[in-house]
């Protein structure tokens, strides 16, 4: 019909008979969206980890400034207040996430997938990113030194990851020890919903809740020497 483009054909190479990757690319329309959706989820997943900060180094802030004392007085759980710096991470993390997906999508025209699969990603990373973020700030003696300490290890994971650069494609050890990294599993997880259904980001989902389930334990259980007057 009138008006409506006509749909490229592949180039064939002449000698080897191949269709060339960046034709097929160009042909499926798919390419550059997939990078950007891949470049803004680097992205987030690496300054997720300096957003949920906030919640565990205030449980040290509060222990300097004496205020720790007042919340043990108070007939409230030492699990509760542990549990409350932890959601307000979590909160956090959530919020800033969702922010840059609806955002980008309204005004860069990014897709990122099914929204349930998008939510479980989005979810698993934030517990992921707020159990590794707890586990430095139970550690560090200070606020201050636990924000140094968590941007340092932010910015590992984030480079192991892939984050920075493809790590998967330069092998050996570096890609074996990109997996341990909520970072490689939350891009992968973007890619395989892409794809695929929405069970396609479900080996990525369990991989980060994993990862989640053993720093929040490891966390809470040094923090419960924190929380006492």
């Amino acid at each position: 019909t009138l008006g409506t483009p006509r749909r490229p054909e592949p180039q064939h190479d002449r000698f080897s008979g191949q269709v060339s990757a960046v034709e097929v690319l160009a042909v499926d329309g798919l390419g550059g969206e997939l990078q950007l959706v891949r470049h803004l989820g680097s992205m987030a997943v690496f300054f997720l980890f300096f957003a949920v900060q906030l919640g565990m180094t205030g449980l040290l802030e509060e222990r300097r400034l004496g205020t720790m004392t007042r919340l043990l007085a108070a007939p409230v759980r030492r699990s509760s207040i542990l549990a409350g710096k932890l959601l307000t991470s979590v909160a956090i993390g959530v919020l800033s996430m969702t922010v840059l997906i609806v955002a980008s999508s309204f005004l860069m025209g990014a897709h990122w997938g099914n929204p349930v699969g998008v939510a479980l990603l989005v979810v698993s990373g934030v517990l992921a990113a707020t159990g590794a973020m707890a586990v430095v700030a139970a550690i560090a003696k200070t606020a201050d030194q636990a924000g140094g300490w968590q941007a340092v290890v932010a910015i590992v994971l984030g480079a192991l990851g892939g984050t920075f650069f493809p790590v998967a494609q330069a092998g050996g050890v570096l890609e074996v020890l990109s997996f341990a990294t909520p970072h490689r599993w939350f891009l992968r997880g973007l890619a395989d919903l892409a794809g695929g259904e929405v069970t396609a980001v479900l080996p990525s989902v369990a991989a980060m809740t994993v990862f989640a389930a053993v720093t929040c334990t490891v966390a809470v259980s040094l923090f419960r020497k924190a929380v006492q007057p």
